[in-house]
C-alpha cells in the first residue's frame, strides 16, 4: 500500500485515510515509534517525535522526498 502526497486520500479497509493517519497506519504496523521513525529520518533529539507527530496530524505536510524515504523505511510504495 502507498503512502501518498497530503491532497491524495487512499482506502484501507474500506476506510479512507490521508497521508497522516496513513504514516501512522505503517509506523504502528512496524512497531515504531514516533521517536524511532523521526531518528532514523534523520530528525535528532527531541525534535524527532515532535516532528512525527505534526506529519501524523497533519499540521506539517511532508515535502516529496521525506515521503520516499518514510515509504522506503516502511517498507511500502511512496505512491
Amino acid at each position: 500500500m502507498p503512502l501518498v502526497t497530503s491532497t491524495e486520500m487512499f482506502s484501507i479497509g474500506g476506510f479512507i485515510m490521508a497521508i497522516g493517519k496513513r504514516i501512522r497506519f505503517f509506523r504502528n504496523r512496524k512497531g515504531m515509534t514516533q521517536k524511532q521513525l523521526g531518528e532514523l529520518l534523520g530528525f535528532l533529539g527531541k525534535t524527532s517525535d515532535v516532528r512525527m507527530a505534526q506529519y501524523e496530524s497533519e499540521s506539517r505536510t511532508p515535502k516529496q522526498d521525506l515521503v520516499k524515504e518514510m515509504a522506503h523505511l516502511l517498507d511500502v510504495s511512496p505512491r
